[in-house]
């Protein structure tokens, strides 16, 4: 008598070969207006010291944050920038602090802002490539950006 609790699977199979889109390239643009609230110049930031120091300490030994994941074959010569990953300095002043504390508890405090914006949670080192070129944290739109994490070659700076 067969076992009547199993339930037979039927393999899957994926797209035919007529289903698959090929690969294929597509040129990419994003303008928008950014509204960025008041803020200290650099030079007036009481937490800019943090991030002189904590550069000054990691900088010799630090690494691509793409180029760990998809190798350095597409990250620029020179030295490694520092980037802010989730909230820039100039920005810190519009911080909707419910909002970051959802993500970062601890942060609701408006003076911690400034020094939380400053630290190794809210840095990235990136090469000129990865940091301001095409394929860029300010260059290519979020979700680009985040793929090319996983994906060499995704961005490439010649449309």
């Amino acid at each position: 008598m067969a076992d009547e609790s199993v339930v037979k699977v039927e393999p899957v199979s994926g797209p035919t070969p007529a289903q698959q889109v090929a690969a294929h390239s597509a040129a990419q643009g994003h303008k928008y207006l950014m509204h960025f609230p008041a803020h200290p110049a650099r030079k007036d930031d009481p937490h800019y010291v943090d991030f002189n120091a904590y550069h000054r300490k990691y900088s010799k030994t630090a690494t691509c944050f793409i180029g760990d994941r998809v190798g350095v074959d597409h990250c620029s010569d020179g030295p490694l920038e520092l980037h802010h990953a989730h909230v820039e300095f100039s920005l810190q002043n519009g911080v909707d602090l419910k909002a970051l504390e959802h993500d970062y508890p601890g942060i609701s405090d408006p003076e911690a802002v400034g020094k939380w914006i400053e630290s190794e949670a809210n840095f990235r080192w990136l090469c000129a490539y990865h940091h301001r070129g095409a394929a860029g944290a300010h260059t290519a739109a979020h979700a680009d950006w985040e793929a090319s994490q996983y994906i060499q070659g995704l961005i490439d700076p010649k449309p």
